[in-house]
């Protein structure tokens, strides 16, 4: 009878849960039901959301549930309203209000002196605190929680707190305090008895021993792990191990035991799918260290190859995360205001309701009235509706170009000089986007080639000079571009403020030089050699127009009134170790000489 009884109230839940799910509002069945009722359920319903990344109606519940708990003056109930408050914005990466959110749960609860809740909030406190790297302040409310834990002899909290402090601490490279923290926490679940936690914490330890340079320990502690989870048969407890005791193994040239490890990692993450690219990052970093260490460097290459593909999927991952973290921030806010425009509008409506009730005159006006408004309303709705669409569109748009961070600047300042009317500042932001889409070009040159360290020069040149010429609108038949590049390829790091000179010096031609020859048809002669002369070795740029030339004191000139692309060529020269000369020689001739040439990969 007992069983039956518990099964119906199950059900009941269940039912009353989803309604709660469907409406975002609690059922007419529990409109007089106890306070306690309406805020356990809008609590796990909320979570239940959360879980399924449905944020705006979990807030909307969160926040309704707040209302009830102050209205009832519980500060219990307040403070695990808060407390979700928190949690919602802790879920959407928005760790400032969360931490708000939070302080007021933990004012609430001491004032209903809970003192175990009081306690613990410190905790999300300064995990938050963690999270926006502010170590000082995380670490501030993590030691006031454990000793608030142990004043009101809470010791079933301090290893949480213990637990939070390894990580700060190893964040910040102070091993002997995360080391001596450890300790505690693996003494205190080992004298528990609660194995599941002590070799979780044991896994972790491992790590730490690793951090610390103590390899030997570290491997002891993961194979420890291992046969536990063996016992248990815990699949992703002991693929975790896979990936993770190769640390410890390579050091000390342990290589058979650590590629075996990897393998085993490789087909577990296979299998289960269990963070898939950072795993198969970690493992193809290992195998790659592994086959270094052996002396087998094309082995070695290929692993770090696939290494670099996972990084990438990682990245996007993280980006696409991050992305949908804003447009939830976005779509909240949007939302809200939303709700309070026509929650204005329905109440402007009302009042104008009742004041028609005086008379059939007055009636017809305010009816008049109210279908002027009614439309207004509607216009302002499909506005919305239209901006929304438009919005979901650039937000797809922007989903498929994360990938590459200065394409979206160079889109984002394209289309911010689209909506100016200043002319001067239309071209300064356009000179910003050629800038952008120079270095944009390096970048992809590295993605479309296996090299991911060198780049081929010629083929860069070429496509930033022809890039220019369509920019400012020269067709390729009446203009003569000549590229004698003898450097075929360059490090990255030489590439990069080489490509920004260049794309400063073609820009200045396109601008001024043609425009001023007469009738002439317009050159462009780009140089890039290595000098072989033995007094000065080197590499040489070149970049010379067919234009009227200019002013070698022009050019010199200094205060407010140089430009930022003349400050830009001589940073970049300086920071390149070369000195460059500017001559007047049939239009203009800049060269610029690198005494030393990069060690190239």
């Amino acid at each position: 009878m007992n069983y039956l009884v518990k099964l119906l109230l199950s059900v009941t839940f269940c039912v009353i849960l989803y309604t709660v799910k469907a409406q975002n509002e609690l059922p007419p069945t529990l409109l007089n039901a106890p306070d306690s009722t309406k805020l356990r359920v809008l609590w796990h319903t909320g979570d239940s959301l959360i879980n399924a990344s449905q944020f705006i109606p979990a807030k909307k519940l969160y926040e309704q549930a707040l209302t009830i708990a102050q209205s009832g003056d519980d500060s219990k109930s307040t403070g695990m309203s808060y407390r979700k408050m928190g949690l919602w914005y802790e879920s959407t990466g928005d760790f400032g209000p969360a931490i708000e959110a939070y302080q007021k749960a933990q004012t609430a609860f001491k004032a209903a002196g809970d003192h175990r809740l009081y306690t613990r909030t410190f905790h999300f406190i300064g995990f938050c605190y963690n999270r926006l790297n502010n170590i000082k302040e995380a670490r501030h409310y993590i030691q006031q929680g454990l000793a608030t834990a142990q004043q009101f002899g809470l010791e079933q909290l301090l290893p949480e707190f213990y637990s939070e402090l390894v990580n700060i601490d190893s964040q910040s490279k102070q091993y002997a305090s995360a080391y001596a923290n450890t300790e505690k926490v693996l003494a205190y679940y080992k004298a528990k008895k609660e194995w599941q936690t002590y070799y979780g914490n044991l896994f972790n330890a491992g790590l730490l021993y690793k951090n610390m340079g103590q390899y030997a320990r570290a491997e002891q502690a993961f194979r420890q792990v291992m046969a536990y989870a063996k016992t248990e048969n815990d699949e992703l407890l002991q693929g975790y191990v896979d990936a993770s005791i190769p640390y410890a193994l390579i050091p000390q040239n342990k290589l058979d035991e650590a590629e075996q490890a990897c393998y085993r990692a490789l087909a577990w993450s296979e299998k289960t799918g269990t963070e898939k690219y950072a795993m198969q990052e970690d493992i193809n970093s290992h195998l790659s260290r592994i086959w270094e260490k052996r002396g087998d460097f094309q082995k070695a290459l290929t692993f770090y190859k696939r290494q670099m593909a996972s990084h990438d999927s990682v990245f996007n991952a993280t980006k696409n995360r991050q992305v949908a973290e804003l447009e939830t921030r976005y779509q909240t806010r949007e939302k809200e205001e939303n709700i309070r425009q026509l929650a204005a509008t329905n109440a402007r409506q009302t009042r104008q309701l009742w004041a028609g009730a005086g008379g059939l005159v007055i009636l017809t006006i305010l009816l008049g009235t109210l279908y002027w408004l009614y439309e207004r309303v509607r216009q302002s709705r499909q506005k919305i509706t239209q901006q929304s669409v438009q919005l979901t569109l650039m937000m797809k748009e922007l989903h498929h170009r994360v990938k590459n961070n200065l394409a979206i600047v160079s889109s984002l300042l394209k289309l911010q000089s689209n909506r100016m009317d200043d002319e001067k500042a239309i071209q300064a932001v356009r000179v910003g986007q050629q800038r952008v889409e120079a270095m944009s070009l390096i970048h992809q040159r590295l993605y479309q080639t296996d090299e991911v360290t060198t780049v081929n020069m010629r083929d860069y040149l070429t496509d930033l000079s022809e890039s220019l010429m369509r920019a400012y609108d020269y067709p390729a038949d009446e203009f003569d571009l000549q590229l004698n590049i003898e450097l075929q390829e360059l490090d990255v790091d030489m590439a990069m403020p080489l490509g920004l000179i260049v794309n400063e010096l073609v820009t200045n031609a396109f601008k001024y030089a043609y425009s001023k020859t007469n009738g002439k048809r317009p050159l462009l002669r780009i140089d890039l050699r290595r000098q072989s002369d033995s007094a000065h070795p080197g590499i040489t740029l070149e970049v010379q127009d067919n234009g009227p030339g200019i002013e070698v004191a022009d050019w010199q000139q200094q205060g407010n009134r140089s430009s930022f692309g003349k400050r830009l060529i001589a940073s970049l020269s300086e920071q390149l170790e070369g000195h460059f000369e500017l001559l007047k020689q049939n239009g203009t001739l800049f060269r610029l000489h690198m005494p030393t040439i990069r060690p190239q990969v």
